[in-house]
């Protein structure tokens, strides 16, 4: 006995289903700018904090978190800001302008 109603549905990629909701976006997304390997020495130090601050970042649920993203996070937040770095005659002085508020 032939029933009266379908009991699969079928979701449409072409006609709208009646919704307000905008349709799924089609294409590639946008790609981030081409990255370049760059050697960064770092101390033993340096590099415990930066491992340290990536597990934090774990534990707060980013699992795939790199040194790599951590630094160039700091990159980007520090050219938000204005930096006022002429005349800087080594690292001491320079790592004392940069925790320098203005």
């Amino acid at each position: 006995m032939p029933r009266g109603k379908s009991t699969i549905t079928r979701d449409s990629v072409f006609r709208g289903t009646g919704s307000t909701t905008q349709p799924p976006a089609q294409g590639i997304a946008p790609q981030e700018p081409p990255m370049h390997q760059t050697a960064v020495w770092l101390g033993d130090e340096d590099v415990q904090w930066l491992d340290s601050q990536c597990q934090e970042i774990r534990k707060g649920g980013w699992r795939s978190i790199t040194r790599s993203a951590l630094l160039r996070s700091l990159i980007r937040s520090a050219m938000e800001q204005p930096l006022e770095l002429r005349g800087v005659s080594g690292e001491a002085e320079l790592t004392q302008r940069l925790t320098s508020k203005p």
